[in-house]
């Protein structure tokens, strides 16, 4: 029996790929021959994406590689246990009416949010992600994607041409921008990945 290696994503809709055909994930596992496993999930909080890794880390093994994308430190995420499913807010776009806590997730948005929390937010996820691969030998690395990566594609708005040409809506990158960021990420996958 063969050990296939596998590429394990974690991260938002940047990372999942929404609004493109491919995404950076795919393109690092390919280029290396991984297998790709995509665990992101639309308007995840870094928080969020901590949980599902340790939720799932002990099916990964020290062959394979894990790469997480972390979203924006406001975003916050919650279970809704009428429906028994993660709900996930955006920091910027609103949920639809009858989302489990939605109005308390605005409030706390509008009323919590500092620097701190965004602190908090940043660095606890990644300590435990962290934590958990050293001790289990497993391969990872940190992409920031929002809004590290979608402003180098020029989300933010402040390089026109760079957002025409990466980004396919307000703030996810098209096919081009993935391309450019797994162009991005080489440096340190050659690192690695050696």
């Amino acid at each position: 029996m063969v050990n296939i290696m596998k590429l394990y994503q974690y991260g938002c809709s940047v990372s999942l790929g929404e609004e493109a055909t491919i995404c950076y994930g795919e393109l690092v596992a390919s280029q290396f021959g991984f297998e790709f496993v995509q665990l992101s999930e639309s308007s995840a909080s870094n928080p969020h994406i901590a949980l599902k890794f340790c939720e799932t880390y002990t099916a990964i093994t020290p062959k394979d590689f894990v790469i997480f994308g972390w979203s924006h430190p406001n975003r916050q995420s919650w279970y809704n246990n009428r429906d028994e499913r993660w709900e996930h807010m955006n920091y910027v776009q609103g949920k639809k009416s009858g989302s489990a806590l939605v109005d308390s997730c605005k409030d706390y948005l509008v009323n919590q949010h500092s620097d701190y929390i965004e602190h908090v937010h940043t660095w606890y996820p990644r300590h435990i992600v962290e934590t958990t691969c050293k001790l289990n030998n497993l391969r990872y690395m940190h992409v920031d994607c929002v809004p590290g990566m979608v402003n180098t594609l020029g989300a933010d708005g402040s390089n026109k041409e760079s957002k025409s040409k990466y980004i396919a809506d307000h703030l996810h990158p098209n096919d081009e921008g993935h391309r450019y960021i797994h162009s991005l990420l080489q440096e340190e996958l050659s690192l690695l990945l050696r």
